[in-house]
């Protein structure tokens, strides 16, 4: 808390052009959950999401999920000479990561040969890719799923904004050549992991957004009249603002037993995490939808932040796995 305290302070202070990836430098949570060997902190990746739960209220738009969180905690689990090379400049401030693992319609595939590794097919919604230095690409190999560190100057990519204030790219694996050793010495099970980490992530993200929701929008609902008096002495607004404050809260719980279920066995953890992303997405539609209408025409205007966090939680509902995706894989388990 302390740490959630002190970094929500920095963000509070920056002003418009200052450099956030530098705060979180100087804080030093980019090192977080990296082994002391690589300039990192040896906390859990978990323990990150603090940091995200400082991001999601305040709409900030740093890839600090995808490099630190995913790309850094896999590299890190790796471990090698890439390990030992990027993680302490990522640590410092000095490098930046990004994980592709959405595929398009043809899944990216990789095979290898006497000189190496061929990875073909493309990548999609790589968060922060452009920006990189570097990116950790999954693909499909003989042997299941693999995962290959490769430098931005070797990759082809389309880059774009994306709703939520955020850079992507779309990456083009044309028969991209990669030595033997661009392969991370990580497991299928290790990958399963890390997503599985970066569902629990945006699910503790998505709860800090809809409290500031409901603290938004209560504290509107007593400022705005109508009929010379505050919306907020209606009676269909007062039961409103409960039924989203009751929605933020069991996101909130949901979010804390993903968090949780991370030390547990593959199967157990899956079911928690699938479960918190579909109580994830329907929380986040009624509160963020409950939001933008109690706030009326200003509910979508860039004058206030409801609308960016609105924007992100319409984003959340989708990564690592739609909710109807999800709720397959909760009854499958069962």
């Amino acid at each position: 808390m302390e740490l959630q305290d002190a970094l929500a302070a920095r963000f509070d202070r920056l002003k418009p052009g200052d450099d956030g990836w530098h705060a979180l430098a100087d804080a030093g949570v980019l090192g977080l959950p990296f082994a002391e060997a690589h300039g990192g902190l040896g906390l859990l990746p978990r323990d990150g999401f603090a940091v995200l739960e400082i991001f999601g209220p305040r709409a900030i738009a740093l890839p600090y999920l995808e490099c630190v969180l995913l790309a850094g905690a896999l590299l890190d689990r790796a471990g090698g000479a890439a390990a030992a090379h990027w993680l302490p400049r990522v640590a410092a401030g000095e490098a930046k990561l990004a994980f592709a693992s959405v595929d398009d319609r043809e899944c990216a595939r990789a095979t290898s040969d006497a000189s190496g590794w061929r990875l073909s097919g493309g990548k999609l919604l790589a968060i922060g890719a452009a920006e990189a230095d570097a990116v950790i690409v999954t693909a499909m190999s003989n042997d299941g799923p693999a995962a290959f560190l490769i430098e931005r100057e070797a990759l082809a990519m389309k880059a774009y904004p994306t709703i939520d204030g955020r850079r992507a790219a779309d990456l083009l694996l044309d028969d991209v050549t990669l030595p033997k050793d661009a392969r991370l010495a990580v497991e299928p099970e290790d990958i399963a992991d890390i997503l599985d980490l970066g569902a629990a992530a945006i699910a503790a993200e998505a709860a800090a957004i809809m409290e500031r929701l409901v603290i938004d929008t209560r504290d509107y609902c007593v400022q705005r009249e109508q009929f010379g008096k505050a919306i907020s002495s209606f009676q269909v607004v007062q039961h409103r603002l409960v039924d989203m404050h009751i929605e933020a809260r069991r996101a909130a719980a949901a979010a804390a037993l993903a968090a949780d279920a991370l030390d547990l066995d593959p199967a157990a953890r899956a079911k928690a995490i699938s479960a918190a992303k579909v109580t994830i997405a329907d929380a986040g539609r009624f509160v963020g939808q409950n939001a933008v209408q109690l706030h009326g025409g200003m509910g979508m205007t860039e004058e206030l932040p409801v609308s960016a966090l609105f924007k992100r939680l319409t984003v959340i509902e989708s990564e690592f796995g739609t909710r109807d995706e999800h709720l397959a894989r909760y009854m499958a388990l069962n």
